[in-house]
Formats: structure tokens, sequence, C-alpha cells
């Protein structure tokens, strides 16, 4: 089957570009940039800020924002070779792009020599390996097919929040460290630095569900794992309703069955939760990143560390570095919630390590990085 599938991408990239060779003969706009992204059908935190900031700081850019997801269907993914045909287009005609994650058609085509393209990672770190650090591996790309479809090439630039980001991202991207940046996520400055935004949603929830502001709130976010569902039920079995409310956010492509009292409804986003909780709970989500410069209880629950570790492999070692917040067995973060026995300390140095840009200037700055390469 992966021989079968490495032929058919084979063919669609010439293809692409065959078509693409075409598109590169329209002009290239000089003040153009485009934003893509396949993480969501929605327009991002990241892009919407960076969006706000280039318009503020020179309204003659002209800016395309292209966000679509692929579709699950073999009929949408049919219209989604179309969409592709439009992102084509824009990148063929843009001085710059920025993108959240893999793009196929930054990756795969040939572009302009003049073409910026810069990479704003959908994870604010990296706790598990990915990308190059995964080839082969259950949970990552074959390398046959990395190959063919030349996963995070042609990046002029990758950005993240610290130095020590910057060292794992050169392994997952396969990049020179040269090119990774510690600019910092425009989220970040969302987290910190628009905190009435946020108190506001949170105020806004707690009118919808007045219940949580009676209770302490516990929020697990757990990793999405292919073909497994998370046993939560280890958790909500264990927990005292008088006096918590747990909520469980599970990634959107997450099959587990939730019980509708521990569901809040999508429009809430993660980080509004975050804020709102008093423990946050997860494993090797990135979420784990946002918590701490929230400063919230962080624990790590690990109940499948071993598998995972030889499936998936991580960069972080927590039981290392939160050796206080990390634990195998749900009785044992419950027990510690229970005593409010929290190391603080911990969270504060986790977050010094791999939040480096823990300041309300990383929008400002990656458009400052955008204007300069536009003027090259």
């Amino acid at each position: 089957m992966t021989e079968i599938k490495v032929i058919l991408l084979f063919i669609a990239k010439i293809v692409m570009n065959l078509i693409y060779s075409l598109l590169k003969l329209f002009p290239t706009h000089s003040n153009k940039i485009t934003m893509l992204s396949r993480q969501s059908n929605y327009i991002n935190f990241d892009f919407q800020l960076l969006l706000e900031e280039l318009q503020l700081r020179n309204q003659k850019l002209e800016i395309k924002v292209l966000c679509k997801k692929i579709p699950k269907q073999f009929i949408g993914r049919i219209g989604y070779c179309f969409y592709l045909l439009k992102c084509m287009y824009h990148i063929a005609t843009s001085s710059i792009c920025v993108i959240d994650g893999y793009s196929i058609p930054i990756s795969v085509l040939k572009h302009k020599k003049r073409l910026k393209i810069i990479q704003i990672w959908h994870s604010m770190g990296a706790i598990k390996k990915f990308g190059y650090q995964t080839l082969d591996k259950k949970s990552g790309t074959k390398r046959k097919i990395a190959t063919i479809m030349k996963m995070h090439q042609n990046y002029t630039a990758v950005l993240c929040t610290s130095h020590a980001t910057k060292k794992l991202y050169a392994k997952g991207f396969g990049i020179d460290e040269n090119k990774i940046l510690v600019l910092g996520m425009p989220r970040i400055d969302y987290i910190l630095g628009k905190e009435e935004k946020i108190n506001q949603k949170v105020a806004e929830l707690y009118q919808e569900k007045p219940e949580l502001k009676e209770k302490k709130v516990i929020l697990y976010v757990p990793t999405f794992r292919k073909k497994q569902e998370i046993p939560v039920e280890n958790l909500t079995k264990l927990v005292d309703e008088q006096k918590y409310q747990l909520i469980i956010r599970l990634h959107p492509l997450d099959k587990t069955k939730v019980e509708q009292k521990y569901f809040i409804d999508l429009k809430w986003n993660t980080m509004d939760l975050i804020k709102m909780a008093d423990y946050v709970i997860t494993d090797y989500s990135a979420v784990a990143f946002e918590a701490a410069l929230l400063q919230k209880k962080l624990f790590f629950y690990l109940y499948d560390a071993t598998n995972y570790n030889q499936e998936t492999g991580l960069n972080i070692h927590l039981k290392e570095e939160m050796p206080s917040s990390t634990f195998e067995t749900a009785e044992e973060i419950i027990s510690h919630i229970i005593s409010d026995d929290y190391s603080m300390q911990e969270i504060v140095n986790f977050q010094k390590k791999y939040v480096e840009t823990n300041d309300i200037e990383n929008t400002k700055r990656i458009v400052d990085y955008i204007l300069k390469l536009l003027e090259e």
C-alpha cells in the first residue's frame, strides 16, 4: 500500500509543479503576504494577531488568509484539490508566505527565489518528538513519503519561543539551527497582554455555566493518540463532584466518549478554559506551555509513558524536569490536588526555560521581521 501511495504522490507532485510553473508567470506582488493553514477552517489566534498588527503598521499591504483542513471524505478531498490550486496562485504571486504547520504546496513546489516562507508552528513547544524525529515510527510519517513530499522543506525561517526549543525544532524540522529564530508566538501576547479579553470570555462562560464558579475547576487536556481511546474514567471516578468540576477537552479527532457533564462547548477555546482552571492536567501536549505562562498548577498524567516513548519518543523528559508534577496514576494526581501539594517553583523554571519570550512584544517582533524581509 505504501509503494502505491508513493507512486501516486510522486505523480501528483509532478502535476502540481507543472501547473505551478504556469502560475509563476503571474507577477509577484511586492507587498503581498499569504497566510496558509490546514489546522482548522477558521483563522487562528496567531494569524489574527499578525493580520491586525500588519494592517496597523502598513495599510498598503495585500494580505490573503487561507485556512482549510483536509476533508476526510473522498468528495471533499476532490474539492480540496481545487482549493490547493487557489493556494498555489496566491503563493506564486506573494513575496512572503506564513504557515503554521506542514503545507503541501509550500514544501513540494519549486518557488520563485524571492519568495520568503516563515513557519510559525501551531504548538508553543515540543514535549513529544515530531517530524523527522518520528520517521517510520508508529505515530510518524513513512520515510519514503516524507522524501516524496519534501517534508518541512523550503523554509526561510522557523519561529520559536526559546533557545531550548530551538534545538528541538532543528531536529524535528530537519533544518539548521541558524534558520530558527527565537521571536516567540503571537498567541503569547493574547495570553499575557490581552487578559481583559480572556477575562471577558471567562465571565461569559461563568454566566452560561454558573456552577463552574462554585467549585475548583480541573481541566484535563490529553494528547491525541491514533486509534486509541483516552481512559478518562480513571479521573472521573476519583473526582469529588461536590468540591471539583472536571472539564475534559479532547483533540477534535479523538473518538473517546465523554459524558456531557464533563464537556464544554468548542466555542470556548482551550486558552479560555486554561484561564478559568485551578488545575490543568495534560501529558505530552503543548498546552503545558500555555498553562505555565499563566502559572497554573500543572500536572502531567503519563499513564502510558513507556509505550509512548517507544512509539513516538519525548524531547522533554518530564520526570526529570517536573518531578513533583509528573505521575503515572490518576490517584497520585488527585491526591496532590486534594492536599494542594504543588511546587510552583517547578512551573516557573519550566516556563523560563521553554518560553523565554514571555512578554507582550511577540507579534511586534515577528511583524518587524516580516516587514524587514519585504524590504530585501
